[in-house]
């Protein structure tokens, strides 16, 4: 194993205050679901100046501070935009981002002689919820002038967005031969259009990805040993589902591909739920994943 697994890292920006050097403990949950993915998160003994401006962000996140203080432009977007929350850890020469997502709640509690300052976020949770389109289409209106609107509307990035319209245009359905009118929850029409692709529609790390119904994404398998990182004795149940766990290694992604070289279980999989847990003060610093034979 290489060593430089072992020196781990994490640093945590929300909004633009940036927090390195303290104790942290999250756990991110993804999955290849509509639902926004989630994340809770905790920081130990910030400064007070860096407490209460988070407190500040959350009653502003939650609509609950209507002063005018002086805060970064991020908190006055619409409401489908929310205060950016990013965690990006690893180890020396190898972290990466594992969650990117709209802040929740802030609360700081005291626990004997620390202060703990717990936050919640989803991914793309308020655009998801809130975001709303109504435009009509005439005839042989492009797909992808639909497409780029609902993403326009969620306001979040376009992830694999060219690809998925580059596939249709290929397959020659990529135009509305009668138009179409596109009016209420963007998530509940996108969801609808996915459904009519035969595509799996999520938003991971503030960006919406597309998938085809039980493929994968592109790109390498992720290879997965005792050598590269897998700890534990990985599993699949009777459905054929792999449960395995594995070091806080970069290039770990819902609807990727893990390649299992362990002593009983061999084979590539399909990354449909994947859970971090890291915790500074512990041992905990690790990644669970759950997938299907691919």
């Amino acid at each position: 194993m290489d060593v430089t697994l072992f020196d781990r890292r994490v640093t945590v920006t929300v909004d633009t205050i940036e927090i390195t050097g303290l104790d942290v403990a999250f756990k991110v949950e993804k999955t290849l679901k509509p639902l926004p993915n989630t994340c809770e998160l905790s920081i130990w003994n910030l400064t007070q100046e860096h407490q209460s401006q988070l407190e500040q962000l959350g009653q502003v996140s939650n609509g609950k501070d209507h002063k005018s203080k002086k805060l970064s432009a991020s908190t006055n977007k619409q409401a489908t935009t929310g205060i950016g929350c990013k965690i990006e850890a690893g180890y020396k020469d190898a972290t990466s981002l594992i969650w990117l997502g709209d802040l929740r709640t802030v609360d700081t509690v005291r626990d004997g002689a620390d202060w703990v300052t717990h936050l919640t976020s989803g991914d793309g949770e308020k655009a998801w919820q809130n975001a709303k389109l109504h435009v009509s289409y005439g005839p042989k209106t492009p797909l992808e002038t639909a497409l780029r609107a609902m993403v326009r509307a969620l306001g979040v990035g376009e992830g694999n967005l060219s690809k998925i319209v580059s596939k249709l245009k290929q397959a020659g359905s990529a135009i509305f031969p009668h138009g179409t009118v596109i009016s209420g929850p963007v998530s509940r029409e996108l969801q609808a259009f996915a459904q009519s692709a035969d595509l799996e529609v999520s938003i991971q790390d503030g960006a919406i990805q597309f998938v085809d119904r039980g493929k994968a994404l592109g790109g390498t398998a992720l290879l997965l040993s005792e050598d590269t990182g897998l700890l534990d004795s990985p599993t699949v149940d009777n459905e054929g589902v792999l449960s395995a766990k594995m070091l806080l290694i970069p290039d770990v992604r819902c609807g990727g591909l893990v390649t299992m070289d362990a002593a009983r279980v061999k084979g590539t999989y399909r990354i449909e739920q994947a859970v971090w847990s890291g915790d500074t003060s512990s041992t905990d610093w690790y990644v669970e994943i759950k997938g299907k034979r691919y």
